[in-house]
Order: structure tokens, then sequence, then C-alpha cells
């Protein structure tokens, strides 16, 4: 015995347990003497009878409580792996929820929820989908309404407007008197200037898919050349120097429809010529990557204010503060925004770095 079981025994003895076994099967049986105590440790190992199985397993006792622990850790994985499951499935139904109030899509069920915690969350989602699609659907009815109430009325705006510059072209052709003839003329011009931006407004104020595209493959620096001579005949008395740089292969197709893809891009012009000062140049840079083609509009005008550069492209903007009202309403570069779009393009508006002019940069689908 070693000192731990003969502390053991003496405990036992001062006791009084002469007889017994431990936890880990150490047994004593005491014999009590005139002047001594007899101690016999022996072990208490559970085996098997058989002496074959004996030989293959000589502690049937620990090999059942490593079993059991195994069955134990076994069943523990499963059961958290199941339950992890379950909530990943619950976490899922969140994520498919956000997910179509992220894309506006309202139209679907909100699922139920096996905890209850998670069902209420559920039901505040479903609450707030169904405010959102009212608020949505309301939104819309009322930019249909607005569009077909600008559309409406600018079309009536046209009809006064075609009499007048009709009027006013009979009068140009009897009248004698030359300041008469001046004053016809200018009203002949304001004339035209507000059935172009009628024709304008008309356009803008119907939705993308509204706008009727007829798409056809064309050469782009045939287009570009075309932008550049009507650039020049705007441009007429004022001097202003225009740089058409071009970086794209000759042989470069794209699907468009020519005449709105002309006037988005001379929207852009005229609208930047305004701003752009005389004895100053107005440059547009074109190049290409990845299969599209970059039309880079820079003036030497004052530039973008921090917020006509978030909302430029919005219908009726115009910014007071940096750029000068001289006949530029707000409807040109929604107009171009509007028909890039409509191409799978996009127009972003910013100021250049280094000159600090407004800079409009555009990105097409192109066929190389």
């Amino acid at each position: 015995m070693n000192k731990s079981q003969i502390k053991k025994a003496k405990l036992r003895i001062k006791n009084h347990q002469f007889t017994g076994a431990d936890f880990f099967g150490n047994a004593y049986a005491i014999i009590e003497r005139p002047k001594e105590y007899c101690v016999i440790h022996y072990k208490l190992i559970m085996q098997f009878a058989n002496p074959t199985l004996r030989n293959l397993m000589p502690y049937p006792g620990l090999a059942i409580a490593l079993l059991f622990t195994i069955i134990l850790l076994i069943t523990l994985y499963f059961l958290s792996l199941q339950f992890s499951n379950k909530i990943k499935r619950e976490l899922n139904k969140f994520s498919f929820i956000t997910q179509k109030i992220e894309d506006k899509d309202l139209d679907f069920e909100v699922q139920n929820s096996y905890f209850v915690e998670h069902q209420k969350v559920m039901d505040s989602l479903d609450s707030l989908r169904r405010s959102l699609k009212k608020s949505l659907t309301c939104q819309f009815e009322q930019e249909k309404n607005k569009g077909e109430q600008i559309s409406a009325l600018a079309h009536d705006i046209k009809i006064p407007i075609t009499v007048i510059k009709g009027n006013a072209e009979l009068l140009s052709l009897t009248q004698k008197d030359e300041n008469a003839l001046d004053y016809t003329n200018e009203i002949m011009e304001a004339a035209g200037e507000i059935e172009h931006y009628t024709e304008l407004l008309i356009e803008t104020s119907k939705n993308d898919q509204s706008i009727a595209l007829h798409k056809e493959k064309s050469n782009v620096n045939k287009f570009l050349h075309v932008i550049e001579k009507d650039t020049l005949s705007s441009i007429g008395n004022h001097h202003i120097h225009f740089v058409l740089d071009i970086s794209i292969p000759k042989e470069l197709m794209w699907n468009i429809d020519f005449s709105s893809m002309k006037r988005a891009f001379m929207n852009i012009i005229i609208n930047a010529l305004e701003h752009t000062p005389d004895e100053t140049s107005l440059s547009l840079q074109v190049h290409l990557k990845n299969n599209l083609a970059s039309f880079v509009f820079t003036d030497s005008g004052n530039g973008f204010s921090p917020e006509a550069l978030k909302k430029a492209a919005e219908l009726f903007y115009t910014d007071n503060k940096s750029r000068s009202q001289t006949g530029h309403y707000g409807i040109g570069l929604t107009f171009a925004d509007k028909v890039i779009r409509a191409h799978n393009g996009t127009l972003h508006i910013q100021n250049d770095t280094y000159t600090g002019g407004g800079q409009i940069v555009i990105s097409l689908p192109v066929e190389l």
C-alpha cells in the first residue's frame, strides 16, 4: 500500500468503517486485534466471466463510461447541428424579407417563425412592408399624375406658341420697317426657344420605359462628327474653342436611337456653353475601356456647387448659387439622363480636378 492508501485505511479505522470501497474500486477489509489492526486492501473490478472477453476488454466499466461519453458527445453535436440549422433557416427568413424590401419587391408573404421572439420581429417587418408598399404605391401614383399633368400642360402650351410663331413668320414676310422686323425675329426666336423647351418637357415627363427609342447600329465616330458640327453652329459668334479628342477605333459601332442620343449630347453641350466664358474652351474627350465608351464633357465655368452635384439631373433644378440663369431651366440634363439610362448607360456629374469647371461623364456600351 502506498502512503495515500495507508492514510485512507487509518481514516477508516478512526471512523470504525471496517469494510467498504471507494469510487475507484479500492476495497478495504479491516480486522481488529487486541493491539493492532489487520488491513486487507484489494481491488473491486468488474470483469467479464468469459476469458476471451476478459482479455479483449479487461476494464469493461471504463469502456462503458467511455462509450457513454462518446455517445453523449455525438448526441450533443447532432443536437447542436440541428439547432444551428434551425437558427439559420430562421435567419434566412429575415434575409429574404430585408432583400425583398431593399429591392422594393413588396408583393410577398412573410413566413411564420418557430421562435416567439423571432415571430414578433417578423410581424414588425410585415407591418413595415405593408406601410412601405402603401407609401410607394402612393408615390408612384403621384409621380404618374404629375407626369401626365406636365405633359398635358406642355401640349396645351404648344398650341398658342405655334400660333405666335406662325403669325410672327407672316409678319416678317410683310414687314418693311427694320426695327419692327428685328422685333418680329426676336419673337420668332423666343417662340422657338419655348417650343424647344416644351418638347423637352414632354419627353422628360415620361417614364424611362415610355421614351420612344428606334435603335439602329451606327458608327460612333460619324456620330461625334455630327455633334462637332452642331456644336460649332451653337457656338456661333462666341469666342469659345471647342476641342474634340477622340481616342477610339474608327470602326467602333453602337446600337442607339440616333436622334434621341444627338439631342441628349447637344443638351449637355448647350448647357455647358451657357456657362463657358468667351476666350475659353469646351472639350469632349472620348476613350474606350472594357466595351464601354466614355464621353467626358468639360467646360471652363465655375463648376457645380455641392447641391448641384446631387440634383443637377433633376427636373427643373437650376443652380442659382454658382451657375448663371441664361435660359437654362433644368430640363436638358434630365432628358439627357433619361436617354442615357434608356441605352443602358450612366451619366455622372462632377467638377474637373484641375480646372474646377463643370464636368459630365457618360458611359455607354459599344460593339468592337
